[in-house]
């Protein structure tokens, strides 16, 4: 059987928590469902003992594999786009609150622009040019983009 490895929410750090030893030495360990980083030290709940755990994934699978986050013109939400691709901004979504807008638009997050997407969790972080900006997923999920054939774009030095 394959051990399962949980990812930190708030470092990325990816661990064993039956490794770890200071939940081990925890007078709380047997009837406890968190587990701690050992990294960083965040608690989160362990999902191999919790069933709400084991339920939420179950239906966010079903979602996921329900729903199409790609249109009929090849466009999907940033918050689609798998990290490390580069996808072209194509518009913000109609509910896009508009001083947020006007916000990401004068750190260069305008249409028609290049961005790389580089990580989702526990954030999104995207690349323009020499600028990172980190973005809330609900605001990720409201800029839709064009990602490019190959997922890479090749861009020409004016």
């Amino acid at each position: 059987m394959k051990k399962q490895r949980i990812r930190c929410s708030m470092c990325g750090q990816k661990y064993d928590p039956e490794l770890h030893l200071a939940c081990q030495n925890c007078p709380m360990h047997s009837g406890c469902d968190l587990v701690c980083c050992p990294n960083c030290g965040y608690q989160t709940i362990d999902p191999r003992r919790s069933k709400l755990v084991r339920l939420a994934r179950f239906i966010s699978r079903r979602r996921s594999s329900a729903s199409k986050p790609i249109d009929q013109n090849g466009q999907m939400t940033l918050a689609d786009v798998p990290p490390g691709c580069h996808a072209k901004v194509v518009r913000f979504e109609a509910d896009f609150p508009p001083d947020r807008r006007a916000y990401l638009q004068s750190y260069g997050l305008v249409m028609d622009y290049w961005v790389q997407v580089l990580q989702h969790s526990p954030i999104t972080i995207v690349r323009l040019d020499h600028l990172e900006l980190a973005l809330e997923s609900e605001l990720a999920g409201g800029i839709i983009v064009q990602m490019s054939p190959d997922g890479h774009v090749e861009r020409q030095l004016d």
